[in-house]
């Protein structure tokens, strides 16, 4: 089997969600840490101050995001993780103005990938927390998040030769659990420097990173030869 791809609306899961959970998550907002990586804590501070400035020059290019390098914001000693800035679950789709269901925390969120076969290994293993305290999300928050997400989701069989278009402000995307080797191709579609006026207005001052650096395209080709053992017996 090669899988299924998984598309959710997040206006859908919006309107899905419990009230009181929305209010709170919107409040507080959230921050999702993108990766790990375990520090012996014996290490004095200057060597562990230059090891977050090594990892911040290889991760951020990767991410293509402001990132913060934290020690320890889950309570793992010696951990380092790359955190993003502060965002608001919610957001509203640029071109309708439509408020959607703006995040990963049903994918991130460390109580909810710990219930499921993940062979992803701890250096990408990811956390969701609320940016005021940076405490991780409670279990009953994430548990309200993976219901409200997974009731919205509609899975499609992709075959050989299919092309999937997906609004990335309107939609959440992923892939489900397969069997054997599987490829795909992804590209961005947006706009160059002769946009029209009004579509430059709320585009703002983003741009992709073209080009990666040497060690950003080590790293690649290292997460290249990890173990891909996912598992599971989901239907």
């Amino acid at each position: 089997p090669r899988g299924r791809f998984l598309v959710a609306d997040g206006a859908a899961i919006l309107a899905e969600m419990d009230p009181k959970v929305l209010q709170k998550l919107y409040d507080r907002q959230i921050r999702i840490s993108v990766s790990n990586l375990d520090i012996p804590p014996s290490f004095p501070g200057p060597i562990k101050e230059g090891i977050k400035g090594l990892v911040d020059a290889a991760v951020a290019p990767k991410f293509d995001m402001d990132l913060e390098m934290i020690y320890e914001a889950d309570g793992k000693p010696g951990r380092l993780q790359a955190v993003e800035t502060a965002e608001s679950p919610i957001n509203r789709h640029p071109i309708t103005g439509l408020p959607v269901w703006f995040n990963n925390a049903h994918n991130h969120a460390r109580k909810l990938r710990d219930r499921r076969p993940c062979g992803v290994p701890e250096v990408g293993m990811t956390e969701v927390f609320y940016a005021d305290t940076m405490e991780p999300l409670d279990l009953e928050d994430c548990q309200e998040i993976k219901r409200a997400s997974e009731k919205c989701i509609t899975a499609l069989s992709m075959e050989p030769g299919d092309v999937l278009l997906v609004d990335n402000y309107r939609a959440l995307h992923g892939r489900d659990v397969f069997q054997g080797d599987r490829f795909h191709a992804v590209s961005w579609f947006t706009w160059d420097e002769n946009s029209q006026e009004e579509y430059e207005s709320w585009r703002g001052d983003e741009r992709r990173i073209v080009e990666k650096d040497p060690f950003n395209k080590a790293i690649n080709k290292m997460m290249d030869f990890l173990p891909k053992d996912f598992e599971s017996d989901q239907s």
